[in-house]
């Protein structure tokens, strides 16, 4: 009984964790999820944003948006240009759920040495054992936009962006 409350507990807080884990956050690498930024010149980036399963296409765009803005406005510049976009959906498609079994039979082999001789003896060992993979389906995605940065009014035809107004129309997460 009392290991079995420690169990549960644990596994309130284990997926309490996970529940409570930011979406937005920076990667460790470019497959990383989070966002991710690549210095091409010195006012020209590639931000990539690498979703989670829980992160749903629009949200990947928008924190890419919010990286540039945040970038842009870190850098000393007041506006960026999308030169080049690309999106990309992963799906992994696995069953549901997976149950395997596995037998194995080997001799146990037992030498006894005493002071004038050894005996040796074999004893047939049998092991089975069970798998359970409830793994689900998932659905990753990620997007990637190349940007130019530039200081001074924002330009009006292109695809240019205020990096302040974007900041804060998207904003900081929750």
């Amino acid at each position: 009984m009392f290991y079995s409350r420690i169990i549960f507990i644990a596994t309130l807080l284990t997926l309490g964790a996970c529940a409570s884990t930011p979406d937005y956050v920076a990667a460790d690498s470019a497959s990383d999820y989070g966002h991710y930024t690549r210095k091409i010149s010195d006012d020209r980036y590639r931000v990539n944003y690498n979703g989670r399963r829980s992160t749903d296409l629009q949200d990947a765009r928008d924190y890419a948006m919010l990286r540039a803005a945040e970038l842009t406005l870190n850098k000393g510049y007041d506006w960026f240009q999308i030169v080049d976009r690309e999106t990309s959906t992963t799906e992994t498609r696995e069953p549901e759920m997976q149950l395997g079994f596995g037998y194995e039979q080997t001799r146990y082999v037992e030498t006894h040495c005493g002071l004038l001789s050894c005996t040796r003896t074999e004893r047939p060992m049998r092991q089975a054992s069970m798998h359970l993979d409830n793994r689900r389906p998932e659905t990753r995605h990620s997007h990637s936009i190349e940007i130019v940065m530039g200081k001074g009014k924002v330009p009006e035809n292109g695809n240019y962006y205020d990096a302040k107004a974007v900041a804060e129309s998207i904003g900081e997460p929750a």
